[in-house]
């Protein structure tokens, strides 16, 4: 006999109170993404029962037949199951709800949609829920972006003395002013174990940075050049520096990247699209095979699938609107049963690296007061306070 609705709905809703942030208002609206509007009794100040009206208000509208018959409240346990590690316990709390939904709804939830008639000359491959066209604008947006990427060249001090230099990427946070990774500045290479840079060397790398706009093509190319920093302000733990240019003046025509104020909402294969200058190379930008896969050992870390290599690190880690919502710091090793796997010339490819990203949220938060003042007071008009949505859903891997 199939489970009665309130029951899976006491069920359901115990497992969605377990998850982090869900006392907040519009975390909990995240879980709505991807539904139509619907007249919901909200309740901003108790989540319990704010959840408990989500789900019978969405039970009442039926089957969304726009999405081949979906039911909204296994949308709603879909959402909530893209934002947690699929092995951990909440997950398991939500797959098992999920399951007496469907043996509530008789296995009817999502019936499959009738076969294309044979003169359909066009089609969404993937039905409305996953539409990977985009407007012209995104190319014009990634354009405007790129020029205010730039190569880091940074010398290699010992004492004072010089010893090669290294590479990485930064782009413009203010007008003349660069964020990049703190390990890119402190150019030290941990894998021959060499200890951190004194903090004397730090501030003299720092000071004595290149930084190459428009360096798009190896020979031949005409990139402008801007000599020299001052440094504003570094963490190691969250892996940034900013630096304000000597030769500001030269790239005054170039805007900053355009900043979400607070932590988005991304669900798994949210797209991450990046720009870099890998191996110290021409300017590049990774923006196909590029998906988000969850939060790392903390809300202030990104996980996801999209190609880098060294000399990326301090690269802007965007979302389809061209606003930052990472800055690009490394890569990690994974234990492939976490991560989506990958069919390559119809042989299935192990996938067990994720390319991981520093929170901008998190480095706007960490920032002395006058320096993130400055920063916001900067940005392009126009900016998204928030980005994708007000709040992520923090989880851990």
């Amino acid at each position: 006999m199939p489970p009665a609705f309130i029951d899976v709905q006491r069920k359901l809703v115990d497992a969605l109170m377990r998850m982090p942030v869900i006392d907040d208002f519009a975390g909990r609206s995240s879980l709505l993404q991807g539904l139509p509007p619907a007249p919901l009794v909200r309740s901003a100040a108790v989540a319990r029962l704010d959840l408990n009206n989500i789900v019978s208000g969405l039970q009442q509208m039926g089957r969304l037949t726009d999405q081949g018959g979906a039911r909204p409240v296994i949308v709603v346990v879909d959402n909530a199951l893209a934002y947690l590690p699929p092995q951990s316990e909440i997950a398991q709390a939500l797959n098992e709800a999920k399951r007496e939904l469907v043996q509530f709804y008789g296995g009817e939830y999502q019936p499959q949609l009738p076969p294309a008639p044979a003169e359909t000359l066009e089609a969404l491959i993937f039905g409305q829920q996953r539409d990977t066209r985009l407007q012209f604008s995104f190319v014009e947006q990634a354009r405007r972006a790129a020029r205010s990427v730039t190569r880091l060249t940074v010398p290699r001090l010992f004492d004072g003395l010089p010893d090669g230099v290294t590479y990485g990427t930064g782009w413009l946070i203010a007008p003349g002013v660069v964020i990049t990774n703190h390990h890119v500045i402190d150019a030290r290479d941990k894998q021959q174990g060499e200890p951190d840079a004194d903090p004397a060397d730090f501030q003299a790398q720092a000071q004595q940075v290149e930084a190459w706009f428009d360096h798009t093509q190896e020979i031949g190319g005409n990139p402008l050049k801007c000599t020299g920093a001052r440094l504003l302000d570094s963490d190691k733990t969250l892996d940034y520096t900013i630096i304000e240019l000597t030769e500001a003046s030269k790239v005054a025509d170039r805007p900053p990247l355009r900043l979400i104020r607070q932590a988005p909402v991304l669900a798994r294969g949210s797209r991450m699209n990046l720009v870099q200058h890998a191996k110290g190379g021409p300017l590049q930008y990774a923006i196909r095979n590029n998906f988000f896969v969850r939060t790392g050992e903390t809300p202030d870390s990104l996980l996801y699938q999209t190609d880098t290599e060294q000399g990326a690190s301090g690269s802007p880690v965007c979302d389809d609107r061209w606003q930052v919502v990472g800055l690009h710091r490394a890569s990690r090793e994974v234990a492939p049963e976490t991560v989506p796997q990958e069919v390559i010339g119809g042989q299935p490819v192990e996938v067990k690296m994720l390319n991981e990203a520093t929170a901008i949220h998190a480095v706007l938060n960490h920032l002395p007061n006058d320096l993130r003042a400055r920063i916001w007071q900067q940005q392009p008009t126009g900016v998204s306070a928030t980005g994708v949505s007000a709040t992520i859903v923090s989880t851990t891997g």
